[in-house]
C-alpha cells in the first residue's frame, strides 16, 4: 500500500472528513465499527473522529489509519517526528511481546516499507508456518456417517431410519484422529481473513498457500467464547503465540455485510497497558545483568487491603544491597506532566503501596519530555510506624537516545534505582 493510502494521526488527536483523503464512506464505516465495540477505541464528533489512548492501526477499505503514541511537546508532525514514533511503537510492541521482531525475522526486513498491520500479519503467518512444519495438531473427534463398511459402533435407531431399504449401508458412530479441531479451525479462520484483507501480494500468497494445509479442517463457527475454552496441553502449547495473534485478527475484523460497505481490520492497543507491559519486560530482561544483586522484577502482585478489596502496583522490584533485601514499587503513567510534585492522590497511593508491600521507595514512572529527575522525597514518619522510613519520586524515562529508540533503557532505569537506594 503506498503512502497516499495511509493516514497518520497521533493518540488523542482528531481526524476530520476531508483530511488526508478521509472521506464520508470511511467515516461511516468507523461509526459502525465504533458502535460494534461500544465506543471503546474512539469518540465520534460532527464529521470527525476523536481518538482516545489506543494506538495501532485501522484498515478501512483501501485506507489505513495509523495511530501513533506521542509523549513529547513537539507540535510539528513532520515526517521525521512521525518516523520517530513509528519506530517507538514497533519497539514497545516488540519488547512487550505483542509482535515478534528480531534480527533474523522476515518481518524486520519489511519494517521500513511496511506498516504495523503488515508486520503483524507476517508475524502471524510465520507462527502458522512453524506449526505446519512441525505438523498440525490432531485430536480425537466423534463422528457419525452412513458408510458401506463397519466402522465404530452401529447406531440402531438411525440405521432403521436411514437404511431400511439399503441393507448395504451402515449408519455408525466412530472416533477419528483428525486435524479438524478448534485450534486449527481458529487458525484457518484467521488465515482466510488475512488472505481477504491484505493488499500485499506476498502476504496474500503466503496465507493462501498455508490454507492448503487446512483443507480437511471445517470452517469455524465464529463464536468468540471459544477462545476462553481453549486449553493448552503438552501438544498444543506450541499454538499459544499463533492463537493470540489469530484472536486479535478475528475479534477485530468487521466484514462488509452489504454492497458498498468497507471491511475493517483494527489492531489497537491501550497505550497505558502497553507502556506498563513494556517497562516491566525491559526491566525483567535485566535480571541476569544484576544477578549479583539478586534482582527480581515481578508484575501485578496483589495484596489484601480492606475487606475483600485488594491493591496491586504495576511492578515490584526486590534486590539485595549488603545482603539486605530491599523492595521498590513502580507505577507507570503514560502521560505528559510538568516537573514538580505528584498529585496528592498518587502520593497517597504510593504511600499505601510502600506500607502494604514493605517497600522503601515508590516510583511514579513517566515518559520524559525533557524534565529532570530530582530524586526521591521522604514521607514524614508515621506515629504508628516510626521505624519505617520510605519515600516516593517522579522518574522520567527517556525513550530516545539521539532520536533513536534507547535499547538500553531497562538497564539505565535499574542502574538509577540501585544508585539512589545505596
Amino acid at each position: 500500500m503506498n503512502s497516499s493510502h495511509v493516514i497518520t494521526v497521533f493518540e488523542h488527536s482528531r481526524l476530520n472528513i476531508g483530511e488526508q483523503g478521509f472521506d464520508t464512506h470511511h467515516f461511516e464505516s468507523l461509526v459502525k465499527y465504533n458502535d460494534l465495540h461500544k465506543g471503546k477505541y474512539f469518540n465520534i464528533g460532527y464529521k470527525k473522529v476523536i481518538f482516545k489512548s489506543y494506538v495501532g492501526l485501522i484498515q478501512v477499505g483501501n485506507k489505513t489509519i495509523e495511530i501513533l503514541p506521542k509523549a513529547d511537546r513537539n507540535t510539528n508532525d513532520d515526517e521525521r517526528n512521525v518516523t520517530k514514533w513509528q519506530k517507538a511503537l514497533l519497539f514497545m510492541l516488540s519488547r512487550a511481546g505483542y509482535i515478534k521482531i528480531n534480527e533474523t525475522s522476515n518481518a524486520l526486513q519489511h519494517t521500513q516499507n511496511a506498516n504495523l498491520l503488515d508486520i503483524y500479519l507476517r508475524t502471524f503467518l510465520q507462527e502458522v508456518e512453524r506449526l505446519v512444519h512441525k505438523g498440525l495438531v490432531k485430536k480425537y473427534k466423534k463422528a457419525q456417517a452412513n458408510l458401506s463398511v463397519v466402522k465404530g459402533r452401529l447406531l440402531i435407531g438411525k440405521q432403521l431410519q436411514h437404511n431400511l431399504l439399503h441393507k448395504e449401508r451402515l449408519f455408525t458412530e466412530y472416533t477419528s484422529y483428525t486435524k479438524d479441531n478448534l485450534y486449527n479451525r481458529i487458525l484457518k479462520s484467521a488465515l482466510e481473513i488475512v488472505a481477504d484483507i491484505s493488499f500485499k501480494s506476498d502476504i496474500v500468497h503466503a496465507a493462501k498457500r498455508l490454507l492448503l494445509y487446512f483443507e480437511d479442517v471445517e470452517s469455524w463457527r465464529q463464536d468468540a467464547s471459544d477462545f476462553g475454552e481453549l486449553k493448552l496441553d503438552r501438544k498444543t502449547f506450541v499454538y499459544k503465540d499463533a492463537l493470540v495473534l489469530a484472536e486479535m485478527i478475528i475479534l477485530n475484523y468487521c466484514p462488509a455485510f452489504k454492497a458498498g460497505q468497507q471491511q475493517i481490520l483494527a489492531l489497537l492497543f491501550n497505550m497505558n497497558i502497553l507502556f506498563e507491559t513494556f517497562i516491566y519486560k525491559i526491566l525483567k530482561a535485566t535480571e541476569e545483568q544484576f544477578y549479583q544483586n539478586e534482582l527480581c522484577v515481578t508484575a501485578q502482585n496483589s495484596r489484601q487491603f480492606w475487606n475483600n478489596h485488594t491493591i496491586r502496583p504495576d511492578i515490584l522490584i526486590t534486590f539485595k544491597k549488603r545482603n539486605i533485601e530491599q523492595r521498590l514499587i513502580i507505577d507507570t503513567k503514560w502521560k505528559i506532566v510538568n516537573e514538580g510534585y505528584p498529585s496528592i492522590r498518587d502520593l497517597q497511593q504510593m504511600f499505601t503501596y510502600n506500607v502494604q508491600f514493605n517497600s522503601i521507595h515508590a516510583i511514579l514512572l513517566y515518559p520524559s519530555t525533557g524534565q529532570s529527575n530530582n530524586g526521591k522525597k521522604d514521607y514524614n514518619i508515621s506515629e504508628s510506624k516510626n521505624d519505617f522510613l520510605h519515600s516516593c519520586e517522579m522518574y522520567f524515562a527517556e525513550l530516545f537516545d539521539c532520536e533513536q529508540v534507547d535499547k538500553n533503557l531497562g538497564k539505565k532505569i535499574i542502574d538509577y534505582l540501585l544508585d539512589i537506594n545505596k
